[in-house]
């Protein structure tokens, strides 16, 4: 059971792609990036993974690998007399290792869902199907349903090919078939492996070529949607998304008995930047730091900057004790930001059982109209471990900016509670903001924080994503997925990405600054991406391009800066964010350094 090769993840490889229509309607491409390749015996059909492990996957025999260190834990072999005869695929649920089996070839044809503890690889249950003509080839949970692909062989036949979709008692409650683009890419052989990727969309593979195919369903039954063709590292057969680390996709090359790892990336993400910017900080920072005796006694954090006139209105979350966290802002001159004038809390959280019943932290404010202003925030339920405390996203409001007003219990936006999503356990703000579109319309846009997972490891605890939803009122939300994910190629965002704020410029280009934590502190930094849709980000092109403010000295920020907004100064953008402890020790600001920045 020994791993016999190993390659390096510093080797990546950047593949070409098809073009994808993204939800604004203009063509960007998605790629693949390999990150590790690793030779295991069992790996000849397929590969599943959960949070710390993979599992690969040969006829009658499974191996159950670390994922990151590739030591072997564990390993199972069919007896003689066993049933197992061909094993296709797998996806961990729940504790349980889910497997495709048939008899193929053989006649008559035999289907099974073979179940095993994804731990020990001991045996628990199996799922017989009437099914008899086409070969269950791999299995996946999904939006609380159970999909299974039936294949089919041969020129004659192949077209026969088709997805069922199940209730949780296995009742039938939709079919699919695929598209004549992908059937024409299957032959000589059919549909291998498919899984759902962490936006909803479908990738499935055939048993040879080295590409898969992005399908999306169609509202009812029919024929799957075929939107991209992408080339990846793998040779078909059983893929497997790893529903802990949004983005990173498993396959294998059966001719090398390979694992190989891949990122969900775009042919864009590590172009050049058109606008880096440096940053200056104030000599007097923090600027706004906690107050003794008041509701922002032991914490200032989560600034948000509105200009009124020649006053900034900054807007932030203040704790008292460690415990409760509620909104108010502060008021200075724009020219001297020494002085400041404080307001809050702004409203009481939510009673128990509320969504905001312990925090109220992540002020987002925007003007809808002349006499309505929205106030986003981020709710603290006071149950749960860690992230996923933070079950929804909440609004207040206000005629004049000043007086503001709860609105509900019940968050606008809340976490998902489905597996392998970005904002499965927990979710957290970003900036709204009304975008132009090229076809003269607007759009609100929400980029938002995703928390995906929870666990013992800091990777796995700290995860977050940069997601969007977009609406036409800016109160009812449609959630889009994620548009930006941590990057495991540096490590100053190898971890985490949050807290998302951004510009959209003149050109109709947009940039963001955000928040990332990493391995190189273990805490945050604030990070830089541009774009030119909103939806797909470029980082650039290598390693602490795209890093702006970093923990520095040993005072207020020395342990992390996280959590900015910027706003426009004339010909220079000014930020405010917060130091150590997520604002224990208040908010500073910095300004771009002349010639770093121009506006558009």
């Amino acid at each position: 059971m020994n791993a016999v090769r190993l390659q390096s993840s510093a080797a990546v490889i950047l593949l070409s792609v098809l073009f994808v229509a993204s939800p604004t309607g203009t063509a960007s491409e998605i790629t693949l990036r390999q990150r590790s390749r690793v030779s295991v015996p069992e790996a000849h059909q397929a590969v599943a993974v959960d949070a710390s492990s993979f599992y690969a996957i040969s006829n009658r025999t499974i191996g159950r690998y670390e994922k990151e260190t590739f030591r072997p834990l564990a390993k199972w072999t069919a007896p003689d007399d066993s049933p197992v005869i061909h094993l296709n695929s797998g996806i961990v649920v729940d504790g349980r290792l889910y497997c495709a089996n048939s008899n193929w070839p053989k006649s008559p044809l035999k289907n099974s869902i073979e179940i095993f503890s994804a731990e020990t690889l001991e045996p628990v249950e199996r799922k017989e199907f009437d099914e008899n003509e086409g070969a269950i080839n791999w299995v996946e949970r999904h939006r609380g349903s159970w999909w299974i692909a039936f294949a089919f062989y041969g020129e004659a036949n192949v077209r026969r090919t088709h997805l069922v979709r199940y209730d949780d008692q296995w009742q039938k409650t939709g079919s699919w078939t695929f598209p004549e683009s992908v059937i024409e890419r299957f032959l000589p052989n059919s549909n291998s492996g498919g899984a759902f990727g962490p936006n909803g969309r479908l990738f499935v593979t055939g048993h040879d070529h080295a590409e898969l195919y992005v399908l999306t369903l169609p509202e009812t039954n029919g024929e799957l949607n075929h939107i991209a063709t992408v080339p990846a590292p793998i040779a078909g057969q059983g893929i497997a998304w790893d529903r802990s680390d949004i983005g990173t996709l498993f396959g294998i090359v059966r001719s090398s008995h390979e694992v190989v790892t891949m990122r969900l990336s775009h042919r864009d993400e590590y172009a050049a930047l058109k606008q880096p910017v440096q940053w200056v900080r104030n000599e007097n920072n923090p600027v706004l730091p906690p107050r003794k005796g008041e509701f922002d006694s032991s914490r200032v954090m989560n600034p948000w900057v509105v200009r009124a006139d020649e006053t900034y209105r900054v807007f932030y979350s203040g704790g008292i004790n460690g415990k409760k966290q509620r909104i108010g802002f502060a008021t200075a001159p724009i020219n001297d930001l020494t002085q400041w004038d404080r307001v809050g809390p702004l409203f009481e959280n939510g009673g128990k059982g509320s969504f905001d019943a312990n925090w109220s932290v992540l002020p987002h404010v925007v003007q809808i109209s002349d006499d309505r202003w929205h106030l986003y925030y981020t709710g603290n339920a006071g149950k749960g471990t860690g992230l996923s405390s933070f079950i929804g996203i909440g609004m207040a409001t206000s005629s004049d900016g000043k007086t503001w007003s709860r609105t509900s219990d019940q968050p606008v936006l809340a976490r998902s509670g489905e597996h392998g999503d970005p904002d499965a356990i927990g979710i957290a703000g970003g900036s709204v903001l009304q975008v132009r579109q090229k076809d003269g319309s607007t759009q609100w846009r929400f980029y938002y924080t995703g928390c995906p997972t929870t666990g013992k490891s800091h990777a796995l605890h700290q995860q977050k994503t940069i997601c969007l939803a977009v609406s036409d009122d800016a109160i009812h939300w449609e959630k889009r997925g994620a548009v930006l994910l941590r990057d495991p190629e540096r490590d100053y965002e190898d971890i985490a990405v949050a807290g998302p704020v951004v510009h959209q410029e003149p050109d109709g280009t947009f940039r963001m600054w955000y928040s990332a934590i990493g391995s190189r502190w273990g805490f945050y930094s604030i990070c830089y991406a541009e774009s030119d849709d909103g939806m797909h980000w470029r980082r650039g092109t290598k390693s602490d391009d795209n890093l702006q403010l970093t923990p520095t000295g040993d005072g207020w920020e020395k342990q992390m800066v996280e959590y900015p907004t910027v706003i426009r100064e004339g010909e220079h953008l000014r930020m405010f964010y917060c130091g150590n402890g997520y604002g224990n020790t208040g908010i500073g600001t910095a300004v771009s350094k002349p010639n770093t920045d121009t506006a558009r």
